[in-house]
């Protein structure tokens, strides 16, 4: 009995500890518009590391564009 808790034990850590995997959704906005980009079976840390906010010049214009993992 008690190797079987000591084995469900571990196996709960384990799957704690599993990357979830799933669509995640990372949505933008500038200048008053909203877009947003999919990421296809992503885990959190890749879709954060993929939705970072930035700037875009042009001709001497700044825009920015603040993004956010929803």
């Amino acid at each position: 009995m008690k190797k079987l808790s000591i084995l469900s034990i571990a196996a709960l850590a384990a799957l704690s500890f599993a990357a979830c995997k799933k669509d995640r959704v990372c949505e933008c906005t500038s200048g008053g518009m909203v877009y947003k980009v999919t990421y296809n079976d992503a885990t959190k840390r890749q879709g954060k590391a993929n939705c970072v906010s930035y700037q875009e010049e042009d001709g001497g214009q700044i825009t920015k564009v603040e993004c956010e993992l929803k």
